[in-house]
């Protein structure tokens, strides 16, 4: 009697603990499951915030930014013409070289001709100076725009070098020589540099 009393006795003891290691386990499942539920919820937000955030597409810009030049610099019914700089140009402001014999273009290849010329003053700026994204895009089309040489003896790329703001000293390529050799403000050159200066204070 007393030994069938103590095998109950230590057969709910070991149920008890088996229950009691069942519970516990569950209540692991059910943390972990919370668990994952918060880390979802946090991946949520975390995605959010970086959308939030302004990303800086390239492919997207740089197209964009041939578009702006298509636009400020127009397409001459694709004939040769004279720039205000005293250039034979053709297309969307191709400066005709020695060795090329243009009379007149397609839209097409005019397209061509500024894709040419609009890497190239990327490739030229990247052998001066480290800019990335919507500064690279800037100053590319200010390279593109003015020239190499202009760019590097400038002070504005010196305020670039040291990180300072260009608001001012870029806005001060927007003066031309008349035929009176007078400087005269161009609201036209005015207005792509602000477009540059937009673009280099990128905010999304």
């Amino acid at each position: 009697m007393v030994l069938g009393l103590k095998f109950i006795l230590l057969t709910k003891l070991t149920l008890a603990i088996g229950f009691s290691d069942l519970a516990i386990n569950n209540e692991h499942i059910i943390n972990d499951g919370e668990k994952e539920k918060k880390g979802k919820k946090m991946t949520k937000i975390k995605n959010q915030e970086f959308a939030i955030r302004p990303v800086f597409d390239w492919d997207k810009q740089y197209e964009k930014a041939l578009s702006f030049i298509k636009d400020h610099e127009g397409f001459a019914r694709g004939k040769v013409y004279v720039c205000p700089g005293g250039h034979k140009t053709i297309g969307y402001g191709h400066v005709i070289l020695k060795n090329e014999t243009f009379s007149q273009i397609t839209e097409q290849q005019a397209d061509s001709l500024l894709r040419v010329d609009f890497n190239k003053a990327i490739k030229v700026l990247d052998a001066n100076i480290a800019l990335e994204g919507s500064k690279r895009l800037s100053m590319s089309h200010f390279v593109y725009a003015k020239g190499i040489g202009s760019f590097v003896r400038s002070n504005l790329r010196k305020k670039i070098i040291k990180n300072e703001p260009i608001d001012a000293e870029i806005l001060k390529w927007c003066y031309y020589t008349n035929s009176k050799g007078e400087k005269v403000k161009s609201q036209y050159a005015l207005n792509i540099r602000k477009w540059e200066l937009n673009l280099y204070n990128f905010k999304g």
